[in-house]
């Protein structure tokens, strides 16, 4: 190795080790911010508020100020919640709080101990529609069908014309008319399009394989409801167990359901996806679970 490119390791490693330093002490601050505000140390120590007192003795902003006395006086009477702050942070386990109780509390730590952020709110807000039953006031049917949802939409104004010519009467009705076409017609073009499984060791997709999903997907994640964009193509049969690129064995998922179907975390991956659910718990005996854990081993 060259002393230039030993160099810039030096300077990296030095810049990481100094981040993580940075990131220890931020999070000390932030626990000890209720018990400042309590005795108001802030005041004997002569600043005007505890913002001031963060910004300019922690620069801690006055949204992370507030955040910190939320985040640590939630989990005041949850010691593993408490724990995974001191160690990953408060917002290791803000997607948590509103869902937790004394039950559930090691499970969620757990889910918190091993998750990023992303992945834990997405699997908070997975998890609160397919368990938590919600206790909702019905709707009155003569208000039921009055609700409605508004977006703005840029169109040209030759478009705006047209349908306007076509409209006679509820534009919901005609936007739905053009929606089953277009899915009709393109149901019928990857019904030609498909291209045949590929038997491969690499794990590069082949481009008319990866292209056919991308489209039947519309560069959307496929995970019932998702609307985030794709980030992976993940095959649902693991390609370890079978060397084989199956256009209806892979699917395009978010980073964040792309890491929860690898911890064994959702249902019926070996479905369509309109099937697929989140799970409590992997299914240990399912041989994706066994191939993604021996993967990482492999990688740790």
């Amino acid at each position: 190795m060259d002393q230039k490119n030993t160099d810039w390791q030096n300077l990296h490693q030095k810049f990481v080790e100094y981040g993580q330093n940075a990131k220890e002490w931020f999070r000390k601050c932030a626990l000890l911010l209720p018990e400042i505000e309590k005795f108001k140390v802030w005041r004997k120590k002569g600043f005007h508020s505890i913002y001031e007192y963060a910004a300019k003795l922690a620069n801690m902003s006055q949204y992370q100020v507030n955040e910190a006395l939320r985040t640590v006086r939630k989990t005041a009477d949850f010691p593993e919640l408490r724990k995974i702050v001191e160690i990953k942070g408060i917002n290791a386990v803000r997607p948590v709080l509103t869902i937790v109780n004394e039950k559930t509390e090691h499970f969620w730590a757990e889910k918190a101990k091993s998750m990023s952020r992303h992945t834990l709110e997405t699997y908070v807000r997975d998890y609160k529609k397919e368990f938590v039953e919600l206790h909702v006031q019905p709707i009155p049917s003569e208000k039921l069908n009055k609700r409605s949802e508004s977006t703005t939409i840029n169109l040209k104004p030759e478009i705006i014309a047209k349908l306007e010519k076509f409209n006679q009467g509820d534009w919901n009705e005609l936007m739905q008319k053009f929606i089953d076409l277009y899915e009709k017609n393109l149901e019928q073009e990857l019904k030609q399009e498909k291209p045949a499984p590929a038997t491969d060791t690499s794990r590069h997709i082949p481009k008319k394989i990866h292209d056919y999903v991308l489209k039947r997907s519309h560069g959307k994640c496929e995970f019932p409801n998702c609307t985030s964009d794709y980030a992976h193509l993940h095959h649902t049969n693991r390609l370890a167990s079978n060397k084989i690129h199956d256009p209806d064995q892979i699917v395009a998922l978010c980073e964040a359901h792309h890491d929860l179907a690898h911890r064994g975390l959702i249902d019926n991956e070996d479905k369509k996806t309109n099937t697929w659910k989140i799970l409590k718990e992997p299914d240990y005996t399912n041989l994706n679970w066994y191939i993604d854990q021996q993967i990482a081993t492999h990688r740790r």
